[in-house]
């Protein structure tokens, strides 16, 4: 096996490069008169121009408009080394596009004195939030779930629909704007002309001669779901993973289901990665192609491996939390795995849990088929109301049984469940905010009704008394 690469951590069951900034993606939140949520946020008070003008935010949004959301500060070194970066590449924009007048950034503070946000906007030739407007870039950060510093979000300027959230690196690998605004490329456009190879000792059909067959990329993966398996050799999780992928590949192909695997590999040499993908079934992207590689990681936000992620045949995205998906049901009796309304837990929701609020029904028995139907009852009811708002794509509904191993755990990470003698119990669980609350303790009744008032209520922030996470104290 490979050695692991320094600047790579491995935490259980994921191996990841240690960078400055998390980032996620998401769909434009909007308030009930349809205005996207950023601009309800940005629009709350005038942006702070030069010479400390007052701008409205009307004069920089409409159509071709892009705007940049620069969340940075003045105490963080990668941002300090960033923003002279970005401030070069902004000016030659300026100076020199045709489309000059479409671009602009507004600076969100991550500052902790008005001081320091003077002396560091001083440095910078775009807009910014006030710093007195806490609330606005609190709201921002929040709803871009920005983690980390700095961070660049690119929106459309008449929609409030994200570009991209990649902006550091596009301006970083692409600082004559060639490319800008940087759309994302679809699936399509970055496979276009690419071959997969067979694994080391595979035969071609066409001759029996050649080790590795390679083949266009496109035309392999035609009419099947695709599954990305992005894994490395150096990287124990993978390691114990693929042989786990590689049986659930060989159910699915036995009971006929049209799909391929692709193997893009983290590996830094040759060798290893070839040593490691004779152990798959599957092709792989060539070791050389790494444009594409990088491409396919920036695409689908490849943070850690392994990650497998499960597109259509049209090459939509199915799941993102492949990885999940096959360790909770080996077989595929569910494949291809489409995210469903409301679901037992299992590990395929371990990443949701961490990018937005959890609703999880409790069962205090050890009856599967009771609680299931209880759960469809009461919860799913609220899972496809919330689900299929605006901002839906964020909630994770999922029952358990109080005995699950998984669900255990969880309790205890939420700071427990006070069920006694009651037949269900529910935790609401919202680590991007470190809070949790025990339903039952709140008085909310474990019903539809209940359960459907309490999303409300934690969408407008009037859930009540909860736990803080991460501490011992109540909030």
């Amino acid at each position: 096996m490979a050695e692991k690469p320094s600047d790579v951590i491995c935490d259980g069951d994921i191996c990841r490069r240690v960078t400055p900034e998390e980032e996620a993606a998401i769909k434009p939140e909007t308030t009930s008169n349809t205005e996207p949520r950023v601009f309800a946020l940005l629009g709350a008070s005038p942006l702070l121009g030069k010479g400390e003008a007052k701008v409205p935010l009307s004069s920089i949004t409409g159509p071709n408009k892009v705007i940049g959301l620069y969340f940075s500060a003045h105490w963080c070194p990668p941002c300090r080394h960033f923003t002279p970066q970005l401030a070069s590449t902004y000016k030659r924009f300026k100076d020199e596009d045709p489309r000059a007048a479409d671009w602009e950034i507004i600076f969100i503070s991550r500052d902790r004195d008005q001081a320091s946000f003077d002396e560091y906007y001083s440095e910078m030739h775009w807009l910014a939030v006030p710093y007195t407007e806490k609330k606005i870039a609190t709201g921002l950060s929040k709803l871009y779930k920005v983690n980390g510093i700095p961070t660049l979000v690119l929106i459309n300027g008449e929609t409030g629909a994200v570009i991209t959230t990649a902006g550091r690196e596009a301006v970083s690998e692409d600082p004559e704007c060639l490319h800008f605004p940087w759309v994302p490329k679809t699936f399509r456009e970055i496979m276009q002309g690419a071959s997969l190879v067979d694994p080391p000792g595979e035969k071609s059909a066409n001759d029996d001669n050649v080790d590795e067959a390679a083949g266009p990329a496109l035309e392999r993966l035609a009419g099947k779901v695709t599954l990305l398996y992005f894994s490395a050799s150096w990287c124990p999780p993978c390691r114990r993973f693929t042989p786990e992928l590689v049986k659930t590949m060989k159910a699915l192909r036995e009971a006929g289901k049209a799909v391929e695997a692709v193997f893009v590999s983290a590996d830094r040499e040759e060798h290893a990665m070839k040593e490691y993908h004779s152990h798959m079934t599957w092709p792989a992207l060539s070791f050389s192609d790494k444009e594409r590689n990088h491409e396919l990681s920036q695409r689908y936000e490849v943070e850690g491996i392994p990650a497998l992620v499960v597109l259509d045949e049209e090459f939509n995205i199915i799941t993102t939390e492949g990885v999940g998906a096959v360790r909770s049901d080996p077989t595929g009796s569910h494949f291809p795995w489409r995210p469903q309304p409301m679901e037992r837990l299992s590990e395929r929701q371990i990443d949701s849990i961490n990018k937005g609020p959890m609703l999880l029904l409790v069962a205090n028995a050890d009856d599967v088929g009771a609680a299931e139907a209880f759960a469809k009852q009461v919860l799913e009811p609220v899972a496809v109301a919330a689900r299929g708002a605006e901002g839906g794509d964020e909630w994770t509904f999922v029952w358990a049984l109080a005995g699950d191993d998984l669900a255990s755990k969880v309790l205890k990470f939420a700071g427990g469940l006070e069920l006694g003698d009651k037949e269900y119990g529910a935790l609401l669980l919202d680590v991007p905010n470190q809070m949790a609350w025990d339903l039952g303790k709140l008085g909310v009744q474990i019903n539809e009704a209940g359960l459907a008032t309490a999303v409300e209520n934690h969408k407008a922030e009037k859930l009540g008394k909860g736990r803080m996470l991460f501490t011992e104290d109540d909030d």
